[in-house]
Parts: C-alpha cells; structure tokens; sequence
C-alpha cells in the first residue's frame, strides 16, 4: 500500500495561511518543551507512562483516542488507552490484522493516514467500517531493536492537511523514550532476579559452611595442649568464632534481601534487652580492661522485636569493644526525647585518632553494621554516626518511635 506522505514542514506551514508563521513556530516550540518534558521524566510504572504520554499526546496532535499497544503474533492488546467513552481498557485484545496497526506492524515505519475514507484499499477496514476513525497517526515501538507495539492517536475528524513532519518526528520521539523504558525496565528485572539468585545461592553456601564451623569451635575446647601450642590454639578459637560471625551475618544479609524478615513486635523495655546483650561481652570486656558507663533516663517501652533488638545492640557493642583502646571508658545512654522517642547513643575511644580508621570501623565484623541498619530501617529507625566529642572518638545513635 501507497501511504500518505508527511509534508515538508515549510510546505505544511504554508497550508495554515490563516495561522501566521510566528504562532505556528511558538505552538511548535511549546509541544516540544511539554515532549521533552515527559521523555526525560522518571516513572514509577510502566502505568503512570503511558496515561502521561496519551494525554499529552492527544493535546499536541488534536486526536481523541490514544493507544499504547503491544502485539504478539496475530494479536493486538492494548496496554492502556484513552478514548472519549472508554470504550478500550488496558488488557483488550483484537485481531492485529482487524486494526489500523496492522500498516506500521507490517511496514515499520511511522504512518500517518489523514483522511482514511479516501484511501480505495481503507475504505473497506473494520476500523473504519465500525468507528469512521478517518484520521490516524503511529509510530512503532521497539524494544532492545524489535518491535514491541505501537503508539498511535485516531480522531473521526478528517485532518485537511494531513501531517506534518514535525508531527512525525514528535510521535516518534515519544515511542522511542517509551521503548527505552521498557528496555530499561527489563533489563533492571533481569538484574534484581540475578541479584535474588545469588543471595539465595550465597544463603546455600553459608548455611551448608555454618554446621562444619560450628563444630571446628566446639571441638577446639575439648583439645588440651601445652603453653607452647596454646597460642595456636587461641588462634584457631578466633578464627573459627570470625567465621561463624561471618557466616551468621551473611545468612540474615541473605534473608534481609529476599525480604524473608518479619518483626514480632511487642512492647518492651530497651534497657532490659541492652543489658541482656551486654551481658554476653564480659569476657571480652574484661580482657581490654573496659569500663561501661550507663546513662539511663526516663525508659518508656517501645514497640520493638527483641530478638532483632538484640542483634543491634550486640552489633554495636561487639563494634565497640573490638575498636576501644584498652583501659577505656564504653558509654550506653539511653535517653527519651522531647517527641517520646527513645534515643539510644554508644560512645568509645577508638584504637587510633587515625581518620582512616573509620572506614576500618564501618565494614568491622563482617558488615554487621549493615544488619543493624536494615534492623532498624524495619522499626522506622535510622542509625547514624557521631562527630568527635571530647574524650570519645566514635559513636552511633539510633531513636526508635514511641508507640
């Protein structure tokens, strides 16, 4: 079939005589902002994208019905649409061969028929049998270079004359920002399900890697030696205990991932769950010579899954002894604050006033720190980090709402 040509923008102008050079040039350039305006926009949905790009769509070509489609073998669905008496909804499907798009399918290219019932090989389509749709225009839409669907925009009006290529060059700009998003949709999917694949995988690895560890650990208090092995000894109790630590914290970063977390919230006191984990430093304390200063004030309870709490406070804590200097003072305040939330804050010297030392504090027992956020991100807290302060080098804090 013979299309309909667009016409040469000076040519097209010249038609609009009744329009002056001056409007037409500023109607241009204001379609063109409102364009360039939705192809550089960001979208939460595939949804939200098209209804922008029909409705806008619609202004700037002067049509009635816009359709964004997607076509699979013979079939023609319609992935949303606008339309004067929403006669088409999202998920519709039609023989490809019954609807105008059968020509940009066909020809891959953008058409734009004007005044369809003077076209001899038109006048007999259903389309146009059914609904007198007399003009048209569509642009295909392709996806990572094959044809995904169209974007096309009809009216029962005749348009006089016919289309311009500015129109032409607008319509495809609008279909091809909408196949790079879908291109860009896909491939983001494609990387989160990679990404899913892997956590579950590295979740295999260290659940399969935790029961061999854990018996490494427990066998290594059963082994006696003599002084001068038992150096060695402590050395294989340490690194069997990092390990497991490790492998612990991948299993909950795994499971955090895969969003397989949930909180059993109850009312507690945040006092009575600190210090049931600081109870499980003494030896660690004692062996630095470290000192706890506590700061409780006014303690509500708060809404809180203990066991998860618990993880946060023997992150911090674990955190803190292992980067103190010895003979050293570890601060805990717990504190409410004038909105009731409840402000907890731990303090310690670190090993070295060396800045580079930070970054060694922020990735310590294996990126346990990274739990801790998530944990708290999931009781609508936020961990952050303390500025020098006097006698004490490094802290973190954290508020959890009140009830």
């Amino acid at each position: 079939m013979n299309y309909p040509k667009f016409l040469d923008n000076k040519k097209y102008s010249q038609l609009h005589d009744e329009i002056s050079e001056l409007e037409q040039l500023s109607a241009l350039s204001e379609n063109l902002k409102r364009i360039h305006i939705i192809t550089t926009k960001s979208y939460s949905s595939f949804d939200d994208l098209i209804f922008e790009y029909l409705s806008v769509g619609l202004e700037v070509f002067g049509m009635r019905i816009g359709i964004v489609s997607r076509i699979e073998d013979e079939d023609y669905i319609v992935c949303n649409a606008i339309s004067p008496d929403n006669s088409l909804s999202k998920g519709d499907i039609f023989p490809l061969e019954g609807t105008y798009c059968r020509e940009v399918y066909h020809s891959q290219e953008v058409i734009g028929l004007p005044h369809v019932g003077s076209l001899e090989s038109m006048k007999d389509h259903p389309v146009y049998q059914n609904m007198k749709l007399e003009s048209y225009l569509s642009a295909p839409i392709y996806v990572g270079g094959k044809l995904y669907g169209t974007l096309n925009f009809s009216s029962t009006d005749i348009r006089d004359f016919g289309f311009s290529e500015n129109e032409r060059d607008l319509i495809s700009l609008m279909a091809n920002s909408i196949g790079n998003f879908l291109f860009l949709n896909d491939k983001e999917q494609e990387i989160l399900k990679s990404n899913d694949r892997l956590k579950k995988l590295v979740g295999y690895v260290a659940h399969d890697l935790r029961t061999p560890l854990g018996n490494i650990r427990s066998l290594a208090d059963f082994i006696e030696v003599d002084s001068d092995s038992e150096e060695f000894l402590e050395l294989i109790k340490k690194s069997a205990d990092d390990s497991l630590e490790m492998i612990y914290t991948i299993l909950d970063m795994a499971a955090m991932g895969t969003g397989k977390i949930e909180l059993n919230k109850e009312l507690n006191r945040l006092d009575n769950v600190l210090e049931h984990s600081l109870s499980q430093f003494n030896r660690h304390l004692e062996k630095k010579n470290l000192k706890i200063k506590k700061i409780f004030e006014d303690i509500p309870e708060v809404e809180i899954d203990y066991y998860r709490m618990e993880q946060v406070f023997s992150n911090l804590i674990s955190n803190a002894t292992k980067y103190s200097m010895p003979d050293t003072t570890i601060e805990l305040s717990l504190k409410k604050q004038d909105d009731q939330s409840l402000r907890f804050t731990i303090r310690n010297v670190k090993c070295d006033d060396n800045d580079a030392n930070d970054s060694q504090i922020d990735k310590s027992i294996g990126f346990g720190l990274e739990i801790v956020r998530e944990i708290l991100k999931l009781h609508k807290a936020k961990l952050w980090k303390e500025e020098k302060d006097g006698l004490y080098s490094s802290g973190f804090i954290f508020e959890i709402p009140s009830s």
